[in-house]
C-alpha cells in the first residue's frame, strides 16, 4: 500500500494531479489499473485494494482526482466537465508511458469509467464500474432529477452554497453522515431501502443531530481524520462541482452522439451491493443496450461504500475477473 501522505505530483492537463501508486515486483501486467474514485471520497478510499492488485500483478494507479485531496481545485466551475477530466487521465495513461489501461471507477468514479468507454475507448483495455450504473442522459440530468424525485433531491442541494457551508463546516461530521453501513434501518443514503424520492433527497437529514442517524460508521478515527484533512484542504466545492457540470456534460453527449451511444465493446465488471440503494444494482440491468461483453456481480450485505465496507470480498471478485479477462 502506499504512503498517502507523499504523493507523486504529475502533471496533466495543466494541473498538478496527485498519485498514489504500487507495482509488483517482478514484470507488471501491459494494462496498468487506473482506480477513480468517487465522491466524498479519495484515492485512499482504494487502500484495501492496493496489495491485493499488485498481488495479481498490476501497476496500480489511483489519483486524487481534480478538485480534491492533494490534487489541484481550479476555482472556475466549467473546469469540472466530464470530459476535462477524462482528459486529466489520459495524461496519467501518457506520463507512465501507457497506451491502454483498465479503468475502475466507484461512485462518482463511474461517471470516468463509462465516459472513457464512449469517449475514448482507444485508451481502454477493460472497465470496472462499482455502485455507478451507466447513465445516458435523455434530457439535463439535474432537470431530469427534480422530474423523478423532486426539488430537494440531493443533485439539486449539491448544486447550491448552503450545501457547500455545510459540508465545509465540520468536514469530519461530513463524513461520518455519509460513510455509513446497515446494521438494519438503513443508512443516511436510504433509511427506507428504495430508491425514492425520500432516499433520493436524504442529504437534507445532515442538518440532523447526529444521533438520529442509522447505521454505523465505516472508518476508524484516523482515517476519518485522513478525509476530513484532506477535504479541509480545498472545500468540497470541488467534488460538487463534478455534479455543478451535469447540464455541460449533457450538452456535450448530445453534440458527440447526436444519434445515441455507442456500443462499448471492451470488457465491462459491474459490481453492486446487494443493500446499496442510491446506485443500486438493479440498473445495471439495462447494460445491454450499452455494452458487448459484461458480467455483473452484486456483493451480499453491501452497501454503497464497497472498497470498505467488504473490502476481501470485493478484492477476489475484482481480482478473478481481471484474470480471467487478462491473464
Amino acid at each position: 500500500m502506499p504512503d498517502f501522505n507523499k504523493p507523486t505530483m504529475i502533471e496533466t492537463n495543466g494541473i498538478q494531479l496527485a498519485i498514489y501508486e504500487g507495482k509488483p515486483s517482478g514484470d507488471a501486467h501491459p494494462y496498468p489499473l487506473i482506480l477513480c474514485h468517487g465522491m466524498p471520497e479519495l484515492a485512499y478510499s482504494w487502500r484495501h485494494q492496493f496489495d491485493a492488485l499488485v498481488e495479481a500483478g498490476f501497476h496500480v494507479i489511483a489519483p486524487d482526482m481534480r478538485g480534491v485531496g492533494h490534487s489541484d481545485a481550479p476555482a472556475n466551475k466549467e473546469d469540472y466537465k466530464l470530459n476535462i477530466r477524462l482528459n486529466d487521465l489520459r495524461g496519467v495513461l501518457t506520463h507512465f508511458g501507457y497506451e491502454k489501461a483498465i479503468f475502475v471507477g466507484h461512485d462518482f468514479g463511474g461517471a470516468i469509467v463509462w465516459g472513457m468507454g464512449l469517449y475514448y475507448p482507444e485508451c481502454v483495455a477493460g472497465l470496472i464500474s462499482m455502485n455507478s450504473p451507466f447513465a445516458d442522459m435523455p434530457i439535463n440530468p439535474v432537470e431530469l432529477y427534480e422530474i423523478m424525485y423532486g426539488p430537494k433531491n440531493y443533485f439539486a442541494y449539491f448544486q447550491t452554497k448552503d450545501c457547500e457551508n455545510k459540508f465545509n463546516s465540520d468536514p469530519a461530521r461530513t463524513f461520518r453522515f455519509y460513510m455509513r453501513k446497515d446494521t438494519g434501518n438503513g443508512t443516511n443514503l436510504s433509511r427506507n431501502k428504495k430508491h425514492d424520492p425520500e432516499s433520493m433527497s436524504h442529504v437534507h437529514w445532515i442538518h440532523d443531530d447526529e444521533s438520529t442517524w442509522p447505521g454505523e460508521v465505516i472508518p476508524s478515527e484516523k482515517e476519518l481524520q485522513y478525509y476530513a484533512d484532506s477535504y479541509a484542504r480545498h472545500g468540497f466545492v470541488g467534488a460538487l462541482n463534478w455534479y455543478r457540470c451535469l447540464p455541460y456534460d449533457f450538452e456535450q453527449q448530445q453534440k458527440t452522439f447526436p444519434d445515441g451511444l455507442p456500443k462499448i465493446k471492451q470488457p465491462v465488471l459491474a459490481i453492486g451491493g446487494e443493500l446499496d440503494f442510491i446506485a443500486s444494482h438493479v440498473f445495471y440491468d439495462i447494460l445491454d443496450d450499452y455494452c458487448t461483453d459484461w458480467e455483473k456481480i452484486v456483493i451480499p450485505g453491501c452497501g454503497h461504500w464497497s472498497q470498505q465496507e467488504k473490502p476481501d470480498e470485493l478484492n477476489t471478485i475484482m481480482v478473478d475477473w481481471l484474470q480471467k479477462q487478462f491473464m
